[in-house]
């Protein structure tokens, strides 16, 4: 049998055109070949059956065979081994290979190629910086079909970009090419991440016009839009115009969608516009796990902490959120959110507490765990839940102690949390407590003119320290100015504070930029009462309970051949006053007549004879019986 095994593995031609029929037949003879001819120690037999695996996508069955090989066979196919491991995901297992055999490496091209895996990798497991840095390597080092790499650039940056917030990040080339519209696609990213939409919107709708002009079957064209009309629809969204979203949202067939990731975002981008009314419907319908575990190879850390924070909202409102999903690996990146959820799970708080106004006993509930907790994360967390319940009824007197205390810590800290400042300068806006703005505002804005100007690369810092000093100018105005100053250094090309310091609108967008392009006849023309929804509630109809009581129906008292004196001829008794036996026309009964004839002739009624009155003790004793001796 082993001569038959060894000559059909003599025989083979691996080409990489074969079908996939022929990489079937490959596998086997290989396979046969390598196990029962050869112990699993050879090179050429477990390279035939890598390759006819990887192109049969067969990753899980590779990954046994690769097991069971020594070591000796690894570091000629590393680049092979590691394309399989990231296909299934074995970041750890491809940055170990990496570091053990790539001193050992030879071959420039196989370092290429492990260049290529290892930076994919970094991108997959949000290590963005260490992937930007060996794309840019990939880059400098290739002179031709550079647009693949320089797309890949594009979609890292974008990606640091929401990561990070920061926004001055260096890329290799700052030229745009406009035929490419996988370019200008992930350009439109950039400037969405940067929270630019108005450019990514212009980007986005010029990649949509190059990608429609392109010589693309029909069935090809569909698939090459779908994510740019899928962007768009999400920039609409942002930016309030849920009409035009829902007109892009609304017109994509979802059953000629074949992709499990963008169906989910079609799926989840259409749900987010609506209330949640039947939770456990949804949560059916879109079937978050289950598409996440498909699609875990293309799914970003963004989109993947937006879908798990989407779940645990349905989970939430199902009554199913478990805390063994709350304490899983991937629900503790998501810091302050999984948090959040650890307290209302903890303190029994259901979602139609929060959502139906029942607020009293959810702010007693926080208010004494916040008092007892010690970890700095759910007492944050348990504040601002409490900042919300209190919210709802427009008094924080439950929250406003708690609230000040977190962000006095936050203020002793290098960089303190906007999220905490901006939530306690709402409260005191929202009491109407200027005294104690003033002096908040006065001190952040004396805080941030000592801070040093890498703190000002997060977007969320920045923009942070800039309503400050616009909030704070009617107070003093004169700080402002200097913190406008100190922010002008660290970004100069921020329109708004440019427009501030020089005393001018040059630097702003045009008025005929923002200005809508209906007419002021068409605008006239809208209905007032459509645009604006009606407060009052909507009356419900009053469904009558069906009672257990029932009455039985009685028959009338006269029946239908009843005849009826005419009103002239009634009579009425002149005696019917008088008892019946004091009637001058009653005839007694023969028993009333016995009555009266009773005794006989000349007796006398007799008086009954007088009885002998005794006390009541008397007469209620008793004889006492005698013992016998």
């Amino acid at each position: 049998m082993s001569g038959s095994v060894v000559d059909a593995f003599k025989s083979l031609k691996v080409d990489s055109d074969s079908s996939p029929s022929e990489f079937k037949h490959i596998y086997q003879v290989s396979f046969e070949y390598l196990s029962k001819v050869k112990n699993f120690n050879d090179l050429q037999s477990f390279k035939n059956c890598l390759v006819a695996l990887i192109n049969l996508d067969q990753y899980e069955q590779a990954t046994k065979i690769i097991s069971k090989v020594p070591e000796n066979l690894i570091e000629p196919l590393i680049l092979e081994i590691t394309y399989v491991y990231y296909k299934i995901g074995k970041s750890r297992e491809i940055l170990q290979l990496y570091e053990k055999y790539q001193p050992k490496i030879e071959s420039r091209q196989v370092q290429t190629g492990l260049k290529h895996v290892l930076a994919q990798t970094h991108y997959k497991i949000g290590d963005y910086q260490k992937a930007l840095s060996l794309y840019k390597e990939l880059i400098n080092a290739s002179s031709d079909n550079q647009s693949d790499l320089l797309v890949n650039e594009q979609a890292i940056i974008s990606q640091l970009i929401f990561q990070t917030d920061e926004t001055s990040v260096t890329r290799s080339c700052s030229e745009l090419d406009s035929s490419n519209y996988d370019m200008l696609f992930n350009e439109a990213f950039i400037e969405i991440a940067k929270a630019n939409y108005v450019k990514a919107l212009q980007l986005l709708q010029q990649a949509h016009k190059v990608c429609s002009e392109n010589n693309l079957t029909d069935e090809d064209l569909e698939t090459e839009l779908l994510p740019i009309n899928l962007t768009i629809a999400y920039v609409y969204q942002v930016q309030g115009k849920k009409a035009k979203s829902d007109e892009i949202l609304f017109g994509v067939n979802i059953d000629n969608v074949h992709d499990t990731l963008l169906k989910l975002i079609l799926k989840n981008n259409i749900q987010s516009e609506k209330t949640i009314d039947d939770a456990n419907f949804i949560d059916r319908q879109l079937n978050y796990y289950e598409t996440i575990r498909q699609s875990k190879q293309k799914i970003t850390l963004l989109q993947l902490e937006s879908f798990l924070k989407n779940s645990l909202v349905l989970r939430f409102a199902t009554g199913t959120l478990s805390t063994n999903q709350l304490n899983s690996e991937s629900c503790l990146n998501l810091g302050l959110v999984s948090a959040a959820y650890k307290v209302l799970s903890r303190n029994d708080v259901s979602y139609n507490s929060l959502k139906r106004g029942k607020n009293k006993p959810v702010g007693r509930k926080l208010v004494r765990y916040i008092r007892k907790e010690s970890k700095s994360d759910l007492k944050e967390a348990a504040v601002l839940l409490l900042v919300y319940a209190n919210s709802q009824t427009g008094s924080f007197d439950q929250s406003l102690p708690f609230l000040e205390k977190l962000a006095m810590e936050s203020q002793d800290q290098p960089k303190f949390s906007p999220g905490l400042i901006g939530t306690l300068i709402h409260v005191y806006e929202a009491t109407h407590n200027i005294n104690k703005l003033r002096t908040l505002l006065t001190n952040l804005t004396e805080r941030l003119l000592y801070t040093t100007g890498d703190a000002f690369k997060d977007e969320n810092y920045y923009n942070c320290a800039k309503i400050i000093a616009m909030k704070n100018y009617g107070f003093n105005s004169d700080s402002s100015k200097q913190l406008f100053e100190f922010l002008h250094g660290s970004k100069p090309d921020d329109e708004l504070i440019n427009s501030l310091l020089s005393n001018s609108n040059d630097n702003l967008t045009s008025v005929s930029e923002l200005e809508s392009s209906k007419s002021i006849e068409d605008i006239l023309s809208i209905n007032l009462d459509e645009l604006i929804p009606s407060k009052t509630k909507p009356t419900q109809s009053v469904v009558k309970k069906s009672s257990k009581i029932t009455k039985r129906k009685r028959s009338p008292k006269f029946g239908k051949d009843k005849v009826i004196k005419p009103e002239g001829e009634f009579k009425l008794d002149d005696e019917r006053w008088l008892p019946l036996k004091l009637r001058s026309y009653y005839k007694p009964t023969k028993k009333d007549r016995k009555k009266t004839s009773a005794g006989h002739q000349g007796a006398v009624e007799s008086s009954p004879a007088p009885t002998a009155h005794t006390s009541s003790g008397n007469s209620n004793k008793k004889k006492k019986k005698k013992g016998k001796k």
